[in-house]
């Protein structure tokens, strides 16, 4: 099975959503916030789709001037560890350059060593870690990109 990427638009919302709380249970985010992300003028999301167009994972970009923050990316665990992570975050930052941002910024769990090795296979690096960050006492890395130099 092959996936690709695509807009994220109104219509992934609700199977987003389910897939954010499978992932992230208690820090997945509501169904409003997913609402409110897609009104934002300075936000760019996609969405990881099958063949039948059904969402197999997701990930969004904040723009605030010259910085990005990578607001969220999710990829289904099936689907995991086959690439997909990485062509997602490549694509969301080929949308950083396209946007002459200097710096992206994302935090993740202290405990999420694949998605730390990906971000780190990109050149981000660890920049501070906040300890209970999320609700149920989780670390947060929090990671950097900075593009100033390239």
């Amino acid at each position: 099975m092959t996936l690709n990427l695509t807009e994220f638009s109104w219509w992934h919302v609700v199977k987003a959503h389910e897939l954010d709380k499978q992932a992230f249970n208690a820090t997945a985010w509501s169904l409003s916030t997913f609402w409110s992300e897609l009104t934002q003028r300075n936000r760019y999301y996609l969405a990881l789709v099958d063949e039948k167009k059904e969402i197999m994972g997701f990930g969004g970009i904040a723009f605030n001037g010259a910085d990005a923050d990578i607001q969220t990316m999710v990829i289904k665990p099936e689907f995991q560890k086959k690439g997909y992570g990485k062509k997602l975050l490549d694509a969301l930052l080929e949308k950083v350059h396209e946007n002459n941002s200097k710096r992206v910024f994302l935090e993740v769990v202290a405990e999420n060593k694949p998605a730390i090795s990906l971000y780190l296979s990109r050149k981000f690096e660890q920049i501070a870690k906040r300890s209970n960050y999320y609700p149920d006492g989780s670390d947060a890395v929090i990671m950097q990109l900075d593009l100033r130099s390239k």
